[in-house]
C-alpha cells in the first residue's frame, strides 16, 4: 500500500502560489539567509503590497511602540513565542498572533494606502513545521516549472582550461566554437539551487547505509515516486528533487530535520575557529545522529588549513588564511535529514594606526605691502590611511587683525594689511581620529616711503609785450604718486602784481606780468604726507624794436634731368626769436611747388630750364618782419628724349559713361609740349573721343561696347624729341544685361519728377515681392516718341532676378490691374531680346520679331491669339501638308453632301420595267414592248451604240397613260439611256 505524499510537497505549492503573487502584481524581495538563525522557520521575503488574507480576523495585532524598523521589529517577534507574522505600515511595528496560517497567507492589495506603505514577512507557522500547509491550489503543480519560474540564473563568466576559474561541481564551457572566454555551468549530475551553487539531485539527501537497510527489510513493498523536498527558513537551499524517495507502506517517511549553524567571523592572526550544528529536534535517546561536513570553497591559494571533526557536530578548523570559507554540513538518520551551510571570513590583521603628519608649503614666506595676499597648501599632509579634516587656526598676529579661515587643505589669504609676523596653525585629522599640528609663519613687510622731488620747471625769459606763461611741474616725481600741488610766490614776491590761476594742479597760469624778476615756489605732497618745494624764476624784459635778419641762402645753379633744389633759411636770426618763415616764388620759366612754404628750410620741385628767383620772409615775436630772395638756374646741358605713360592696360565694366585713359604720368626733363592719342587697326570702332581729349594727357572715351580698345600715346619734348606708348582697355559686357528690364510709361520724359520715380520704385518692389530691390540702371527719353523708359534689375535674397521672369510677372500684375502704378504702362520687356525663336531663328534687337530660317514660319495661333510672342513653332512643309489635307477633306466634304442631297431628291421607281429588243425594220415579229401605264419605252438610236433602254419621267396628265398618247418614231425620249 503506498501512503500519501509527504507533507513537504507543500512547500512547492507555497513556492508557487508566492511567485505567481508576485509576478501578477505585489513585489517580494528576498531576507538574507542569516535570519534562519534567530528564526529557523522564517521564510525569507519581504511581501510589500500584501497584507493578512483574514485582513483584522486573522489574528490578534500588537503594535511595538518603540520599534520604527523591519529588521528591529523581525527580531523582536523571533524572540516572541506568540508572533507568527511581522507587518510594517510605514514605520510601525505590528506583530500578529494569527488564528491559521491560511488567514495569515499574503494578499496582494492593489488600493493605493497600501504599496509600499505596507509590508510583511512570515516568522513562524501557527501549527505545523513549516508555512508549506497553506493550500491554495487544489490542483498539484509542476514544481520543476515554479523552480523555473522562482530562480534567477546565475552566470559566471570563465577561461577554457583554466580550472579555478569555477567554483566547486562546475566546469567552463566556452560560449562558441572557437573561443576561450566561457560560463561556469554546473558538471554532468548536478544542478544549481537559489544560492547558486551546484548541488546533485537523483540521490536521496539521506544516509545511504539506512536507506539500504530499509530497501532490504521491505524490498517487496516499495514504490519509487519523485517527492519534492523543501528545507524551510535555510540559507542558500533551494528545492530538492529526491529520487527515487522510499514510500514503504509499513515505515514512517523521513523525518526533516532543521539544521543551523552559526557563521563565524575571526581576524588574524587569530586563525583557529570551531562550527557546531544544531538540529531541530534535537537527538533523542538510543538515537544517534551522523555529521558530515564538506568544504564547499576556500581562499585561492590556501593549502595550509586543516580540519578535524569532520563527522562530529563540531568542525575545529585550524591554520586559517584571510579569505572566505563556505561549508556544507549534512546530519542523517535512519528516520530522519537535514542540511545547512556555514561561512566562516577570515579577515586580515587590524591595521596599527599611525599619526598623520601635518606639513604646511610653504613653512615661511614674507609678504611686502601694497602685496595683501598669501596662501598656505597643507594638501601635502600625509597618513597611512587617509586624512579626513583640516583645521586652521591662527596663533599669533598683529592687533587688530580679524582672519576669516576655511577648513580646507589649501588655505588662502587676502586680508593681510597690517605689517608684522603671522603665525597659523594646521591640525590634521585621520580616519582613526589620530591627529598631527604644525605652523607656518608669514612675514609682512612695510615698504619704505621716500618723499616726492619737486620739480618747478628750468628759468624762463619773456619780453614784453607777451606778459602771459604757463609753468609746468609736471616733471615732480615720488614713489607712490604725488597728491598735492601748490603753487605760490616767493615772500620777497609778495608785492609784485601778477594773476595765478590753476595753483593746485601741475599747470601754473601766469598774465599781467610786469617787469622784473619773479620767482615761483612748487610745493609737492605724496600720500604719507611728505612733501618738497622747488623754485622756478621768471624774467620779464623789456620790448625791442630790433628787426630780424632774413638769410635764404647762396645762389644755386642745377643741371637738368634734376628738377629739384632745397632752399635753406636757418641761417636766419634775430635778437629775440623767429616765430614764422614764408617762402615764395618772384619769377621763373614755370611755377614751381614748395614741399613746406612755412618752415626754414624747404625743398622747390618741377623746375625746368630757366632762372628761378625765390624769397624768403622771416618775422620775430614783435611782428618785425625781413625779406630775402635767392637765384637758382636750371641748366641743360644734354636733352633727354620724353617718356610716354599711357597709365597702364586697365579693364572697365558697362555700364560706364566715359572711360578715362591717364598718360599724365608721361615726363620729359624740360616738359612735355605735345600729346597724341591714336586709335589703333586693331582697336574696336565703336566709341567717341570726347572733344579734342586727344590732344590732352587725359583721353575720354563714351559709347564705347564690349570689346577691346587699344590707343597709342605720343609725347613730344620742345627739342622734337618723342616716345610712345600703348594702352589696352578691355570693356566687359554688363554682368546684368540678361537681367534689365525695360519700363516704357506713357509719360513724357521730361515731365517725369523725381518724387514720381521714387514712388514707382517702392509699387514696382511691392508687385514683385516685398524683399525685391529695385536697382535703377537708366532713365532715358525713348527715340521718335519722347516717352520715359526706366531700365532697372530686380534682386532677391542678393541675387538677381532673370529678366524674363520679372516682366512676366510685372505683366501678369498690370494685367489684373493696370492702375497699380498709377502711372501709365506702355510696354514692359527686358532690354535685351531673349526669345530664343523656338530655336530656329534669331530675335531682331530693333523689332523684337523672329527671323526665321528656312523652311520655318511664326505659330500664328500664338502669335495673334495666344501671349503675342513673336516664335518660329511651325514648319512650312508641315503647314503645306496640313492645308492640302484640309483642301482634300472640304472638296471631299461637299461632294458627299451634293451625293447625299441628289439621292434624296431623286424617286425610284416602284417596280422593275420590262422590256424586250427592237427590230430594225419595225417588222411584226419584233418585240413590242408593252407599257401599261407608259413608263418605259424601248428604241434605236443612231449612234454606234446599241441603246437598251431609256427611261423619262411620263406626263402626269396620262395620255400614253391612257394609251393616246403619240409616240414618235416609236422612241419616248428620256434622260437616261442604257447602252450595249
Amino acid at each position: 500500500m503506498v501512503t500519501k505524499r509527504s507533507k513537504l510537497a507543500g512547500v512547492g505549492i507555497f513556492l508557487t502560489w508566492i511567485c505567481t503573487l508576485t509576478v501578477a502584481a505585489g513585489k517580494m524581495y528576498p531576507l538574507d539567509g542569516k535570519w534562519t538563525f534567530v528564526c529557523p522557520q522564517i521564510y525569507l521575503a519581504v511581501f510589500t503590497g500584501f497584507a493578512p488574507k483574514g485582513n483584522q480576523t486573522a489574528g490578534t495585532y500588537t503594535k511595538q511602540e518603540d520599534i520604527h524598523s523591519l529588521d528591529s521589529c523581525l527580531v523582536a517577534c523571533c524572540n516572541s513565542e506568540t508572533c507568527n507574522v511581522v507587518f510594517m505600515h510605514n514605520a510601525e511595528c505590528f506583530h500578529i498572533e494569527c488564528v491559521s496560517n491560511q488567514m495569515c497567507a499574503p494578499l496582494f492589495r492593489p488600493e493605493p494606502q497600501f504599496g509600499s506603505h505596507v509590508r510583511m514577512v512570515l516568522v513562524q507557522p501557527v501549527s505545523s513545521d513549516t508555512w508549506s500547509d497553506i493550500d491554495v491550489f487544489q490542483n498539484d503543480i509542476d514544481m520543476e516549472a515554479a523552480e523555473t519560474r522562482y530562480a534567477e540564473p546565475i552566470e559566471r563568466n570563465c577561461e577554457v582550461g583554466i580550472i579555478l576559474d569555477c567554483p566547486v561541481n562546475e566546469e567552463c564551457l566556452p560560449v562558441g566554437k572557437h573561443s576561450r572566454n566561457g560560463m561556469c555551468q554546473c558538471i554532468e549530475g548536478f544542478r544549481r539551487n537559489e544560492s547558486g551553487l551546484c548541488e546533485q539531485y537523483g540521490k536521496p539527501k539521506i544516509n545511504n547505509t539506512a536507506v539500504v537497510n530499509d530497501l532490504e527489510q521491505v524490498a517487496t513493498s516499495v514504490s519509487v515516486h519523485p517527492t519534492k523536498v523543501y528545507s524551510e527558513g535555510l540559507s542558500g537551499v533551494d528545492d530538492k528533487t529526491v529520487s527515487p524517495s522510499v514510500e514503504v507502506s509499513s515505515s514512517k517517511p523521513l523525518k526533516q530535520l532543521v539544521v543551523s549553524v552559526i557563521s563565524k567571523e575571526v581576524r588574524l592572526p587569530e586563525n583557529e575557529v570551531t562550527l557546531s550544528a544544531y538540529t531541530v529536534p534535537a537527538e533523542q535517546t538510543g538515537e544517534h545522529y551522523k555529521y558530515e561536513w564538506t568544504l564547499l570553497s576556500q581562499p585561492e591559494g590556501d593549502s595550509s588549513g586543516t580540519m578535524n571533526d569532520q563527522n562530529g557536530g563540531t568542525l575545529k578548523l585550524s591554520h586559517l588564511t584571510e579569505g572566505l570559507y563556505r561549508f556544507k554540513v549534512s546530519v542523517s538518520s535512519p528516520t530522519a535529514y537535514g542540511e545547512t551551510f556555514a561561512n566562516v571570513s577570515v579577515l586580515p590583521p587590524k591595521r596599527i594606526n599611525q599619526p598623520p603628519a601635518a606639513i604646511i608649503t610653504p613653512p615661511s614666506q614674507t609678504v611686502k605691502l601694497p602685496n595683501t595676499g598669501a596662501v598656505l597648501d597643507g594638501s601635502m599632509s600625509k597618513d597611512d590611511d587617509q586624512i579626513i579634516g583640516w583645521h586652521w587656526e591662527l596663533q599669533q598676529g598683529p592687533i587688530g587683525y580679524q582672519p576669516h579661515l576655511v577648513d580646507t587643505p589649501t588655505l588662502q589669504l587676502d586680508n593681510l594689511v597690517l605689517p608684522g609676523n603671522y603665525t597659523f596653525k594646521l591640525t590634521v585629522e585621520d580616519s582613526d581620529h589620530a591627529m598631527n599640528s604644525t605652523t607656518a609663519n608669514i612675514t609682512v613687510l612695510k615698504v619704505t616711503d621716500y618723499p616726492p622731488e619737486a620739480n618747478a620747471g628750468q628759468d624762463i625769459i619773456i619780453y614784453l609785450p607777451h606778459n602771459n606763461l604757463t609753468l609746468n611741474g609736471n616733471l615732480s616725481t615720488d614713489d607712490r604718486g604725488i597728491a598735492s600741488w601748490e603753487w605760490t610766490k616767493s615772500p620777497t614776491d609778495q608785492n609784485k602784481a601778477v594773476d595765478m590761476q590753476n595753483t593746485r594742479t601741475p599747470y601754473l597760469q601766469l598774465s599781467n606780468l610786469e617787469e622784473g624778476m619773479y620767482t615761483f615756489v612748487l610745493k609737492v605732497t605724496d600720500n604719507s604726507g611728505q612733501s618738497s618745494s622747488a623754485e622756478v624764476h621768471v624774467f620779464v624784459k623789456p620790448p625791442t624794436n630790433k628787426p630780424p635778419t632774413a638769410n635764404a641762402g647762396s645762389d644755386q645753379v642745377v643741371s637738368l634731368p634734376q628738377t629739384w633744389v632745397t632752399l635753406d633759411g636757418t641761417q636766419s636770426n634775430d635778437d629775440i626769436k623767429i616765430v614764422s618763415w614764408s617762402w615764395e616764388q618772384i619769377r621763373g620759366p614755370s611755377k614751381a611747388l614748395f614741399s613746406s612754404q612755412n618752415s626754414s628750410c624747404t625743398n622747390a620741385t618741377e623746375l625746368t630750364k630757366g632762372e628761378y628767383e625765390f624769397q624768403l620772409t622771416v618775422t620775430d615775436e614783435n611782428g618785425n618782419k625781413a625779406l630775402d630772395s635767392v637765384q637758382v638756374t636750371v641748366t641743360q646741358n644734354k636733352n633727354a628724349s620724353p617718356k610716354a605713360n599711357g597709365g597702364g592696360d586697365q579693364t572697365v565694366i558697362l555700364p560706364v559713361s566715359v572711360v578715362i585713359v591717364n598718360g599724365s604720368q608721361s615726363s620729359d626733363d624740360l616738359g612735355i609740349v605735345k600729346w597724341l592719342w591714336t586709335r589703333e587697326d586693331s582697336s574696336l570702332a565703336l566709341g567717341k573721343i570726347l572733344g579734342d581729349s586727344d590732344k590732352h594727357p587725359v583721353l575720354m572715351l563714351i559709347d564705347v561696347v564690349p570689346g577691346r580698345y587699344v590707343f597709342r600715346l605720343k609725347v613730344e619734348d620742345e627739342q622734337g624729341a618723342s616716345d610712345e606708348d600703348t594702352v589696352s582697355i578691355i570693356v566687359k559686357a554688363d554682368p546684368h544685361m540678361l537681367h534689365l528690364v525695360e519700363l516704357t510709361l506713357n509719360v513724357e520724359g521730361r515731365r517725369l519728377t523725381v518724387a514720381q520715380q521714387v514712388a514707382l520704385e517702392r509699387k514696382l518692389s511691392l508687385l514683385l515681392h516685398q524683399e525685391a530691390v529695385i536697382h535703377v540702371r537708366e532713365l532715358r527719353e525713348e527715340d521718335h516718341t519722347g516717352r520715359a523708359v526706366i531700365t532697372f534689375y530686380v534682386e532677391e535674397h542678393g541675387a538677381a532676378v532673370e529678366g524674363p521672369s520679372v516682366v512676366q510677372r510685372l505683366r501678369t500684375r498690370l494685367r489684373q490691374d493696370a492702375g497699380l502704378l498709377e502711372l501709365s504702362v506702355a510696354d514692359i520687356r527686358t532690354a535685351v531680346c531673349q526669345n530664343n525663336c523656338s530655336g530656329h531663328g534669331v530675335c531682331d534687337q530693333t523689332t523684337r520679331q523672329c527671323l526665321c530660317e528656312a523652311f520655318w514660319m511664326q505659330n500664328l495661333i500664338s502669335r495673334y491669339i495666344g501671349d503675342g510672342e513673336a516664335n518660329c513653332d511651325w514648319s512650312i512643309l508641315y503647314v503645306v501638308i496640313v492645308l492640302f489635307v484640309a483642301m482634300l477633306l472640304i472638296v471631299g466634304g461637299g461632294w458627299a453632301l451634293s451625293c447625299l442631297f441628289q439621292k434624296v431628291c431623286v424617286r425610284r421607281p416602284r417596280k422593275r420595267q420590262k422590256y424586250s429588243l427592237l427590230g430594225s425594220d419595225g417588222e411584226g415579229d419584233a418585240m413590242i414592248p408593252r407599257a401599261p401605264h407608259g413608263k418605259v419605252m424601248l428604241s434605236e438610236s443612231d449612234s454606234d451604240s446599241d441603246v437598251l433602254f431609256e427611261s423619262r419621267k411620263c406626263k402626269m396628265n396620262g395620255d400614253l397613260r391612257n394609251g393616246h398618247g403619240k409616240i414618235r418614231n416609236g422612241f419616248i425620249k428620256g434622260g437616261h439611256r442604257v447602252k450595249t
